[in-house]
């Protein structure tokens, strides 16, 4: 048995749906396609073998799919147990004697495998890929039976144990297909594709890395060797070895890139190709490949995170992977658009929250230049058992292993607001993320006091001041304080933020006259309350370099079950842009026109409170024009107000005419217009 405990990286195959893929000698094809869904166990199926009959068919459905897209904002409450998904598979003849394997990418959140009505095997988590081999349960040149039985009910030794976001079932991420000679690269190991490479050390001259491939084989290694070879941008070849010893199932080499081009963030994400092709006798039999950046990084308790030696103020965001009517069966053009309105705000970090996502996210940060903190669901509650522990350390080795090789990838996230006496755990998975992988860094994000917050070698606060607590101005002197008694602390704000419904608006907010905690549980969600706060925390933000991160919570507007506020039932809308992607809420250009100079910004502040009931109003803009005018139905009003450090403009208290109000506001790069009613 090969010893794979010191093993440090991990890198997952890239793959798109909808396609197949053929590696050399190993055949990936997509599954999508051809499914059969029934809510409720798997006791009405039989499988086609023997004397067996049919299932019962239902129309066939195509993958990515959830068992809760049609109820999960249902007032009723969603679906939280079983559902069964059927498909026929035939193999055909000229496979016998090649592995075959089945790769799920994700199923929530228990999965029960079987073929032709034997099991195959059972996977507890609902966001991590796996793999199990089906060699010895198919029939050659017959169809085959697949099932696949998903359970999203709550289980006590399965994270998350809850948490404000809804926990979807079903085979909502793709499914494939490999087919491997009997000797291949090993795809059993965590869900990993079993190449590792890791970085060892960078200067200007050189960068140096140790490549590792896991392989497998039913008999020997006779005549087998392994080519690794790493490619620039342009497909020039910059290294290439040939290995011919296979120890303990596996093959490494020493790997040096001379004068390498270094992956700097948004500024310059580029890439190389690294690949291990396996060979016996000089014929191909597996190859897999995937794409490496070189880079360092650090965090300075004081002066915040630095890439390749140079200070990067981390402006970030959060992101769940749910989206109006598809809910969390998310296909690559879902993460694409995500992906381009988050660059469009400016945004150079993200928090993909509050679990693993989907791979594509990973490749796509990689190309984009994103620096990325990734977490495990270890959300909602901590179930003190064995049983849960060590589901906390198989997702945590499934992250890392399948994740790894992603330059974009920084930080490793290890909790999410728990409480109480999980310190054991939590330094056990602390140490796992090092042992495995000694070249990232492990954060959290808390919102209490206590022990747990001195664990990791990062730590990062939830905090929502002037929305659940306080008010805004308590945010700075938080962490000015904090900062203060913990000088070595590195520290960063995982959450901050505030509700905003599309149709609640008020003239004038005054965070003076609000009950903090009473508006934000309740039905009154006004939009200029965010934007208030957005405002206000944006600008301490931005002046405290020893915040090495901050992250807007949410982008987008999310489902969440226990939700009864706003304008919409189980939603939370702390996003700064609407569940569909569709409508961008008046924070979102604050951002924007602060964090994203590329392209103009000119935005009127509250444009869609036409009705109004007050006559006196603040009107805000946020621009990168260096200065605006205001005209009132066609009459200028005062004169030209300059922006401020922070994107804005400002007119206060401006008295509107009763009835209709044209508002007109002027800039170098562009005007903006309004009409307003006053009752």
């Amino acid at each position: 048995m090969i010893n794979k405990h010191f093993i440090s990286t991990a890198i997952l195959m890239a793959a798109t749906a909808f396609m197949s893929v053929g590696l050399m000698a190993k055949d990936v094809i997509s599954l999508n396609e051809g499914w059969h869904y029934r809510k409720g166990t798997a006791r009405w199926y039989i499988p086609m073998t023997g004397r067996g009959q049919q299932a019962p068919q239902t129309p066939t459905i195509t993958l990515p799919h959830t068992f809760n897209q049609e109820d999960f904002m249902s007032d009723e409450g969603y679906y939280r147990g079983e559902g069964t998904y059927t498909r026929e598979l035939e193999i055909p003849e000229s496979y016998r004697g090649k592995r075959i394997f089945l790769r799920f990418e994700g199923a929530g959140s228990r999965a029960m495998v079987s073929v032709n009505g034997r099991g195959v095997g059972v996977h507890k988590g609902a966001y991590n890929s796996f793999v199990f081999e089906i060699t010895d349960f198919v029939q050659y040149g017959a169809k085959n039976n697949i099932m696949v039985v998903c359970d999203n009910s709550k289980a006590y030794d399965i994270a998350p144990q809850g948490g404000d976001f809804n926990l979807y079932g079903g085979l909502y991420r793709d499914v494939w297909l490999e087919v491997s000679e009997e000797t291949c690269i090993d795809p059993l190991f965590y869900g990993s594709k079993g190449f590792f490479v890791t970085q060892r050390f960078v200067n200007d001259d050189v960068a140096q890395f140790r490549a590792e491939v896991l392989l497998s084989t039913k008999s020997n290694y006779a005549g087998c060797d392994v080519v690794f070879k790493v490619a620039d941008a342009d497909g020039k070849t910059v290294f290439e070895k040939t290995i011919p010893y296979i120890n303990n199932d596996k093959a490494s080499v020493n790997i040096d890139i001379r004068d390498p081009h270094l992956w700097n963030g948004m500024e310059d994400p580029y890439l190389y190709t690294a690949s291990a092709t396996l060979r016996r006798d000089g014929k191909e039999l597996d190859k897999v490949e995937d794409k490496i950046g070189v880079r360092t990084f650090y965090v300075d308790p004081d002066k915040g995170f630095f890439l390749n030696g140079k200070h990067l103020k981390l402006r970030g965001v959060s992101r769940h992977q749910d989206w109006a009517g598809i809910a969390s069966a998310l296909k690559k053009e879902n993460h694409l658009k995500d992906l381009d309105i988050i660059q469009e705000m400016g945004v150079n970090s993200l928090r993909l929250a509050h679990y693993p996502q989907a791979h594509f996210m990973f490749e796509e940060a990689d190309r984009r230049g994103f620096v990325v903190w990734e977490e495990i669901p270890f959300v909602g509650g901590y179930s003190d058992c064995d049983d849960f522990d060590e589901n906390l350390k198989l997702q945590l080795r499934e992250l890392i292993y399948q994740n790894y090789n992603h330059p974009s990838i920084c930080f490793w996230g290890l909790f999410n607001e728990i409480v109480g006496s999980f310190d054991k755990v939590l330094a056990e998975l602390n140490d796992i993320a090092h042992e495995i992988d000694p070249t990232r860094v492990t954060t959290a994000a808390t919102y209490q006091q206590g022990s747990f917050n001195f664990i990791t070698d990062l730590i990062a606060w939830n905090k929502y001041f002037g929305w659940y607590q306080d008010k805004s101005a308590g945010f700075a002197k938080f962490f000015d304080d904090w900062h203060k008694e913990h000088p070595e602390a590195r520290i960063a704000i995982s959450e901050y933020g505030a509700g905003a419904a599309f149709s609640q608006h008020v003239g004038v907010y005054n965070d003076a006259d609000d009950d903090v905690r009473q508006t934000s549980r309740g039905r009154w969600h006004p939009m200029e309350k965010q934007t208030f706060i957005h405002m206000d925390h944006l600008k301490m933000i931005t002046e405290r370099d020893y915040i090495w991160g901050s992250y807007a919570w949410n982008m987008f507007d999310f489902a969440s079950a226990m939700r009864r506020e706003g304008d919409t039932n189980n939603l939370n809308d702390k996003g700064l842009v609407s569940q569909d992607r569709t409508r961008r809420k008046d924070a979102f250009y604050l951002y924007k026109a602060n964090w994203n100079k590329s392209e103009p910004t000119v935005h009127l502040c509250s444009k869609d409170y036409v009705q109004r009931k007050e006559d006196v109003t603040d009107i805000i803009l946020f621009t990168t024009a260096p200065s605006a005018r205001l005209f009132i139905n066609g009459k200028p009003y005062g004169k030209a107000v300059k922006t401020d450090a922070y994107a804005t403009v400002q007119w206060k208290g401006v008295k509107l005419a009763k009835g209709a109000n044209h508002i007109e506001v002027r800039t170098e790069q562009g005007n903006e217009t309004a009409d307003w009613t006053v009752e």
